[in-house]
This record gives C-alpha cells, structure tokens and sequence, in this order.
C-alpha cells in the first residue's frame, strides 16, 4: 500500500512542517516517505517516539525494514537520542547532528539523505522547547549545506495552534491533511555553486518567511564567497517582506546580485529601497 500523497513531491532540499491529526494516516505516510527513501538509494532517518512500534506499521505496509536497518539504509531512533540527548533541548546541539550524518551517507554512496522527525515530545512540556522555533529557522541552512530532505511532524492535537502557527512559519512548505505539499505554493531555495548563491521557487509569503530570512542573513558565511547571486526568475509571487529580506543583503559586506526580476517584484524592491542598498544589483527578467 501507498502512502496518501501528502509528501510525494519532496526533493533534496526540501523542509517541511508536516501537521498530523490522523494516526493511521500518519503510518501510511511515514511508509511511503521511507519506501521513496529506500528506492532512490537515500539513507533514511526516524527520530521519534516509539520506534520500534513504527517499523512494525512500515512492515505491514510491505517493506523490509530489517534488511533496511541491516544494511544501514534504514535507521529508526527516539527523539531522546538526537534532540535530546542532553536531557534538554539544546538547539545548537540538535543543529549539529546533521552535518556529520549527512557526510557519512555522501561517503556510503548514498544519493541524499532524508530524515523524518516526530516532534511529538514538543507538546510534553520538555526544558528548552522554546527554543524550537530557532532551532527550525536555522535548520533550513543545514539542509540546504547538506543535501537533505526534512519532514518534521508535529502533532495539531497536543501542541497550542498559536504556538503550532509560529513553528510552521519556520518551514518554507507545509502539508496537512487534505493539503499535500505542493512546491507551487510553497517556498523552494536551492543552493547553487556556479555562481555561487541561491535559487528561489514558489511563493515567497508569510509562511516561509523566516526560512528565507535565515538562509538569505548567512549566504555569504554558506556559500563561501563575496558575491552571491540569486536567481528570482521562478517565484510566483513575493511579498513585501521578502523582498525587504533581499534588499537587507544588499548592505552587507558582500555583493548581492538577484537575477530573474519580474515587474512585479521589481516594483517592490524599488518601494524597499533597493536603490539605496550599495551592493544590491538587480537584473529584470
């Protein structure tokens, strides 16, 4: 059996908040998030609760989790051993997990890496959660620097909306019941080495706002270079505030370029002050 179709459209690169209130359909979709995994040669991660109750609904869903775990293809751990695993959740600890798992699968062989974490342990109260909601801006950067996909699933049932709300702005997509992942209305950035800097894809919103801010804020420190471009050409739509995020790149100490302009965002980054920013160019479509 299939998963439902909400994470069918991930590709490296992506991160997105995955919001659960249905039990049974949440085990389909892990399923087919680890067979994807699992047939485009990823090394693919749980962080959890209950994982071996997990790999038991994979199983049943026709895949061969013990050869999976075997070959070190699969793995499946509890949020205890990963978010925290100092007892608390320290979010520069959890940030730097990542890296060193990700270089380990490049090394194996492996095509990419997606990990799938259960934020469950989010609604229990745990010392350092209000920390999350940084620890989600800043892992937009470590999946971008490391070729992941990143799935976190929080739990709409437990967790205050209010607070949920925050937590997903930090994501550049969403998906929910009814509302698969659609890389049309979400925010897709993609990093790129010639030229260095970015591309940017979808819609540029309130939603991804803060991935965007910190992604754009250390893409000089990211890319490793003194001039960046940004390729613009494929967003649908931008607000206001992002192009204020771009236009702030402009006067820092690197040169910024953003190629692909439409009129529409053109108007916008003049109403910003993008002529004002002294290491901005920008380039119409």
């Amino acid at each position: 059996m299939r998963g439902t179709g909400l994470l069918d459209r991930l590709t490296i690169g992506d991160h997105i908040c995955w919001l659960v209130d249905d039990d049974r359909l949440r085990m389909r979709e892990i399923a087919g998030f680890v067979r994807a995994g699992l047939r485009d040669h990823h090394r693919v991660v749980y962080c959890g609760d209950c994982p071996d109750v997990v790999l038991a609904c994979i199983d049943e869903q026709g895949i061969d989790t013990a050869t999976a775990l075997a070959g070190g293809q699969l793995e499946a751990t509890t949020a205890e051993a990963c978010y925290l695993a100092a007892g608390v959740f320290e979010p520069e600890s959890a940030l730097r997990l990542w890296e060193p798992m990700a270089r380990a699968a490049r090394t194996a062989g492996y095509t990419g890496v997606r990990v799938l974490g259960d934020m469950s342990w989010a609604g229990r109260g745990v010392p350092g959660r209000e920390h999350l909601c940084r620890y989600e801006s800043q892992i937009n950067r470590v999946v971008l620097n490391n070729e992941l996909i990143g799935v976190c699933a929080y739990d709409r049932r437990t967790i205050d909306p209010l607070e949920l709300r925050r937590l997903a702005w930090q994501h550049p997509g969403i998906a929910a019941s009814g509302a698969p992942y659609d890389e049309r209305l979400a925010l897709r950035i993609r990093r790129t080495r010639r030229p260095a800097g970015l591309v940017l894809s979808g819609e540029a919103d309130l939603a991804g706002r803060n991935a965007l801010r910190a992604v754009v804020e250390n893409v000089f420190v990211d890319c490793g270079a003194d001039e960046v471009t940004v390729d613009v050409g494929g967003l649908r739509f931008a607000d206001r505030a992002a192009a204020r995020i771009l236009v702030r790149a402009g006067h820092g100490a690197g040169r910024v370029r953003l190629v692909g302009c439409s009129p529409a965002l053109l108007r916008l980054l003049a109403f910003t002050g993008a002529g004002d920013a002294p290491r901005l160019t920008v380039v119409p479509a």
